[in-house]
């Protein structure tokens, strides 16, 4: 069964989001696992692009973007409309929504800040996770 963990920024906005992104894919990385993130839009894609480019001059993640028409071999991924078949190791979720495909990986990571916004749609996947028994963590960063 997949785990899921939650991880919560204690400071809103997108960056503190995907700062725990680029830990949490470094940490997968060096276990070898292959990472998913889910965003929920190609401008948010670019996003995630342009920080992982950008966060730590002094390390370098491969990565890439994928749409629904393609499958690529990347060990770290980023897509908004595509529902990967393989490499379903690791996945990082960016939106406010549940990924239809969650349950294909091994874990789950769902992304939060203190936005309400953000924590009420968080709130409601860790209600859907709980009721249909899944292993679920929490962590405040």
């Amino acid at each position: 069964m997949t785990d899921i963990n939650f991880y919560v920024s204690k400071q809103e906005g997108i960056d503190n989001r995907l700062a725990i992104v680029f830990r949490l894919v470094n940490l997968a990385l060096q276990r070898d696992l292959s990472v998913h993130i889910h965003t929920d839009s190609e401008q948010a894609n670019q996003k995630v692009d342009n920080f992982l480019w950008s966060y730590d001059r002094a390390s370098f993640i491969p990565h890439s973007i994928i749409d629904n028409e393609k499958e690529n071999n990347c060990s770290v991924n980023i897509s908004h409309n595509h529902e990967p078949l393989t490499n379903c190791d690791y996945l990082i979720n960016l939106t406010d929504q549940r990924p239809e495909f969650f349950s294909r990986f091994l874990k789950v990571a769902e992304i939060l800040d203190t936005s309400q916004e953000t924590l009420t749609a968080g709130r409601k996947r860790y209600a859907f996770y709980r009721d249909r028994g899944y292993t679920l963590k929490y962590y405040q960063l």
